[in-house]
């Protein structure tokens, strides 16, 4: 009797493991039909690739900033929209992309109390050479700041749910307090509802 358990325990656990074994994981293309009328990350990333390319590819707002490659800080880019977005990751796209072109250089203020950490230490455990050691107050200046916002408007008519979504980047010259670039792309999805689950 214990034996006829036994076998059919081990039939099931077989059978259990030999299911789990055959679950397949597969890629899913970034540029694919949209599901929703939500945002979606596909959308983001589009927008964003879109946004910083016309940066960059505005010849004469480089000109204007002297062709060299200003110290730029990015403040986050603030989400006015009803939409659950990961803003932290929009502003680290947009810093990478813009960090890759070599066109400008970064502040990054995140690790500001590491890289005063850094220093006391460098200036105190009495390990490092003075004459080489970084002291608080030699790091650059940011020049230009980075800000924008994500913005939405929805509106439904006969079933139809209209939203339309506004991303906004400007870029400010801290010296002088101008804008010196700006743009802004808008994604508009559509989503119709369906009538008696049909």
């Amino acid at each position: 009797m214990n034996k006829v358990l036994m076998i059919g325990v081990a039939a099931v656990a077989a059978s259990v493991l030999s299911g789990c074994a055959t679950t397949q994981a597969r890629e899913t293309q970034l540029d694919r039909k949209a599901m929703s009328a939500a945002l979606e990350p596909q959308d983001v990333r589009r927008t964003v690739e879109k946004m910083v390319d016309s940066m960059l590819a505005d010849q004469d707002f480089i000109a204007e900033i002297g062709g060299k490659k200003p110290v730029l800080d990015v403040s986050g880019i603030q989400n006015r929209s009803t939409m659950h977005v990961d803003m932290a990751s929009i502003t680290d796209s947009i810093r990478t992309k813009l960090l890759r072109s070599r066109k400008f250089r970064f502040m990054d203020r995140t690790n500001a109390a590491e890289d005063l950490q850094f220093m006391n230490d460098q200036a105190l455990n009495g390990l490092t050479d003075q004459n080489k050691a970084v002291r608080a107050g030699q790091q650059s200046a940011a020049q230009m700041y980075l800000y924008g916002a994500l913005t939405e408007m929805r509106q439904q008519v006969d079933g139809v749910t209209d939203r339309y979504y506004k991303f906004t980047l400007n870029l400010k010259d801290l010296k002088s307090g101008e804008l010196v670039w700006s743009d802004e792309q808008e994604i508009r999805k559509e989503q119709t509802k369906s009538v008696m689950g049909f």
